[in-house]
Parts: C-alpha cells; structure tokens; sequence
C-alpha cells in the first residue's frame, strides 16, 4: 500500500511539469467598507456591551482596525456612551433580564442601525462534579467533569456552551478557556427530567479548576455560531468558500447582537 501511495504521489508530480499553463485573471473586488456591530446584553452586571468598527477590503493590508467613536448607541431606550477602543457601554449597574427582548439602535454619519434578541433563560444546572478515569485511547489519565441537568424549558431552545480550566500555577488565575463552542438544542432531550453530560475529551488534575460558562441564545444567535464554526473547520479542497457570516442586524452592517442568560461554575478538582 505504501508503495502505491508513493508511485501515485510521483506520477501526479511528474503531471504538474507536463501540464499546459493557462493564467487565469480573477477579478476580485476590493469590499466596500463596511460598519460591523459585535454587541451583547447579559444578566451578568456590567458585562454589556456595544462595539462598533469598520470593515477593511480584503487586500488592506493593514494591522489596524478602524473604529467608530462618534456613534449615537441605543438599547431599549438606555443610552451606551463610548468608553474607549470602540466600546459603548452603559451607566454602572446595567444588567440584562430573562425573558426580555432587547432592541439595539446604532445612528452613524445618518444612518441606522437595528437588531433585536430575546434574552432566554438558561436551563438549570443541578451539580458539577468529577471523577478519576483512567487512560483510555488517546486520552490520559485524570478527572472526567459532568454536569447534572434539567432542561426545564419550552421546546425549541439553545445553548452556547464553553468549557475550559484554570490553574493558579500555569494561568495565574485567568480563564482558560478552549477555543470549542458546543452549540446544542433541547428538541430532543426530555422535559423537566434529569441527565448527565460529561465534558468531551477533558481530563484535568488535582489543583486544576473546571470552567463551564452557560449562555441561552435565540435562533438567529445560534445560527450565527453554527456558521462560525463551520468557517472555522473550512480549509479542505471541497470546503465551502470564504463568505460574510450571517448576521442579525438591520440596514447593511455585519456582525452580532446578542443577548444571553449566563451562568458560570467553577469546580476545583480535589483528589
């Protein structure tokens, strides 16, 4: 099989010197630029937010990204001032509600912008814990996380899930979460009963910290991630090519507005 595979490898390198040369010019435009909204409101105290940037063409070779700070910010009649680097915030002790819809007004150089998110609740989590396993295939040895459940909401809802760990030693205290976003729906778990889900391929060691972060998200955030994750596995030659991602937001901008229920647990492994 080897040989084969090395007889194949030479006769397709042989063709790429017998083979006719055609340039082919494509013409590819340089984007128009454009306003990109990344906005969020939580129930987590002073975690909103509102950033506001400008698109670059796709040959800008430049490292900067230009960003819009004479914005007039709007959420449900609160007003977000700019605080820097893009941002718009709210007055101190801004905090979002479960169950509420959030609608988002951006007015730049006389044009608006709207979005609009339901801030759903997140189902209840009952109990974190771990448990020693051994080394199983690739996986080593160490402690396995899970989570105790109950999804007590309505059919269909969403969850943005992310999961990591901390260790005073390694990350001084910092969140350290993967780079993984588990995107998953309730449509065919059981309502209002019990269930366990252990974190995928994570085993931590005594003195490490687990990270979970729950968000509730609508539809149109879910889809969002289910797109980014799918430009994220992109690369291989039948991939879908490179193209904006959906977006939730009104009047020609990109990007996403966002509003989540979060609940975060950090569960220190002991042995």
């Amino acid at each position: 099989m080897k040989n084969s595979l090395i007889l194949i490898s030479s006769l397709l390198f042989g063709l790429m010197f017998t083979s006719c040369e055609e340039v082919i010019d494509i013409d590819v435009p340089d984007n128009a630029e454009k306003i990109v909204i990344e906005g969020q409101v939580t129930t987590e105290v002073d975690s909103s937010f509102i950033r506001l940037t400008k698109s670059v063409g796709y040959f800008n070779n430049t490292n900067s990204t230009p960003l819009i700070t004479d914005a007039v910010v709007d959420v449900n009649g609160v007003t977000f001032n700019h605080v820097g680097n893009g941002i718009y915030k709210a007055s101190l002790g801004f905090v979002g509600t479960a169950g509420a819809i959030y609608n988002l007004k951006v007015t730049h150089q006389g044009v608006t912008y709207t979005s609009s998110s339901t801030l759903e609740p997140m189902f209840d989590v009952d109990t974190v814990v771990s448990y020693f396993k051994p080394a199983s295939g690739f996986i080593e040895e160490g402690y396995a996380v899970a989570f105790f459940a109950i999804d007590n909401r309505p059919r269909t809802k969403y969850t943005y899930f992310r999961f990591g760990f901390r260790n005073q030693e390694d990350t001084e205290g910092k969140d350290s979460l993967f780079d993984v976003r588990v995107l998953f729906d309730n449509r065919n778990s059981v309502i209002n009963e019990p269930y366990v889900f252990e974190l995928p391929f994570l085993r931590l060691q005594p003195n490490d910290t687990a990270l979970l972060v729950f968000r509730s998200i609508d539809e149109a955030v879910n889809r969002y991630y289910l797109a980014l994750n799918n430009r994220g596995n992109s690369g291989g030659p039948f991939s879908t090519p490179p193209a904006n991602l959906p977006t939730n937001i009104n009047g020609g901008a990109l990007g996403l507005f966002a509003a989540y229920d979060v609940k975060r647990y950090n569960v220190p492994i002991k042995e």
